[in-house]
């Protein structure tokens, strides 16, 4: 049956038993439910709380504009299910009606943002649009779910659970700066090493700043130096997989033994010495990072590349005549896009490690950047002294986020690989 055919979908459809007695699946439908509903409104919660005593003093708003652009972006995916349902739109159409929203939403945030803190514009516009965007993703997610639910079991639960985890800490990323209960930054806002306590929640670190707020704005380095890794590694590795294997003969072997070679050093240690050369720095960092899991996509693109040449419309198409540009991007590059995406989610969560890795060595950003590595790096010499919350947090918040990634990547990987599931 179609989706459109339901009044629910996403993951409240999914937990719904298809097949069988609706009593022998109740209590796993509203464990489940509640799991969902609890969670969220905790979350939502805990977002409201933090945007009321804020240091910023406009977090509320901030939040409160996000929280409307997520709703609207909900009533246009709801008028979009409703047009498709009736036939009277198309689904191309339905997807540029989405798109559409995005657009004219973003830049009635971008110029919000400008209009109305001007010392501030670049930050406050970016969190009302990159928040905006996030919440309405997120909401899309959880009430369509499609295709990743539909059909697909476990691994479309797990998939969209890692999607969902990685979005809601991007989001606290986009709002952190304006949503802290102090500047992360600031010293001594408080006692030096205090416990966690009503006035701070977490405690404090070392130096007296609040770790609540440095375990907020923390991840902000840590995702962009990630995603700005992946991108090269996807950049660099595909094309040379692609071309290597293709063309075959001594550039392929060569090509092959530097890959091979690089994949042979241990990834941390590769990483150190790169980013020890280049010097501290976002672009420095995602380059070290890159260099060292650019085989990992070769390797799985070049595999694919030797298999998906020899069959028969591949071979079908070399005997018609077809250009070796046509063959590889319309005959082999989309069967091999499906892998290389996989890889890429599982690449998100080894660069959030290796960069958590590399700061925590000192070859991060400077100290006055709020970095979850950084705190690790100070709260191991406080650890000793009985002072567990300076590195738990912090800690725990790079193996949430790399669990997301994680668990993004194999839901996917089972998803676009429907072999592993049989």
């Amino acid at each position: 049956m179609n989706p459109t055919d339901k009044a629910i979908s996403g993951v409240f459809y999914f937990l719904i038993p298809s097949t069988g007695d609706w009593k022998e699946h109740s209590r796993k439908y509203l464990i489940g439910l509640a799991i969902i509903v609890i969670g969220t409104l905790a979350i939502v919660a805990s977002f409201i709380g933090l945007a009321l005593r804020s240091n910023s003093g406009i977090g509320i708003w901030i939040v409160g504009f996000n929280i409307l652009c997520a709703f609207i972006i909900l009533l246009s995916v709801a008028y979009r299910r409703f047009k498709l349902h009736e036939g009277l739109i198309t689904p191309q159409k339905g997807w540029l009606l989405l798109v559409a929203v995005f657009v004219i939403l973003g830049i009635i945030s971008a110029g919000l943002g400008f209009a109305w803190i001007p010392e501030s514009a670049v930050s406050l516009s970016s969190a009302l649009v990159l928040g905006g965007m996030v919440l309405g993703v997120i909401v899309i997610l959880i009430y369509e779910g499609y295709p990743l639910l539909r059909d697909r079991g476990s691994a479309g639960f797990m998939a969209l659970a890692g999607m969902l985890i990685v979005l809601a800490i991007v989001y606290m990323t986009a709002v952190s700066w304006w949503i802290v209960p102090y500047d992360p930054t600031r010293l001594d806002v408080g006692p030096y090493g205090a416990a966690p306590s009503a006035q701070f929640p977490l405690g404090t670190t070392s130096l007296g700043q609040d770790l609540l707020s440095r375990t907020i704005a923390g991840g902000g380095i840590m995702l962009q130096v990630a995603l700005l890794s992946v991108v090269v590694c996807f950049s660099v590795g595909v094309p040379i997989g692609l071309a290597s294997s293709f063309r075959g003969g001594y550039a392929d072997k060569i090509v092959s033994l530097v890959m091979d070679s690089i994949f042979a050093f241990p990834g941390l240690v590769l990483a150190i010495a790169i980013a020890a050369m280049l010097g501290p720095g976002v672009a420095n960092m995602a380059l070290a990072i890159a260099v060292v899991y650019i085989p990992s996509y070769f390797r799985v693109v070049r595999s694919q590349v030797l298999t998906i040449k020899e069959l028969p419309y591949v071979e079908a198409a070399v005997v018609m005549g077809a250009r070796d540009r046509d063959i590889l991007f319309r005959y082999i590059l989309p069967n091999v896009l499906p892998s290389a995406v996989v890889v890429m989610s599982i690449n998100f969560a080894d660069a959030i490690l290796t960069a958590a890795g590399l700061t925590f060595v000192g070859l991060g950003l400077p100290v006055s950047v709020p970095d979850w590595g950084w705190d690790l790096t100070f709260g191991s010499h406080q650890f000793i002294a009985g002072k567990w919350w300076v590195i738990t947090f912090p800690g725990l918040m790079i193996v949430i986020l790399a669990l997301g990634f994680t668990m993004a990547g194999e839901g996917l990987n089972e998803i676009l690989t429907p072999k592993l599931k049989e």
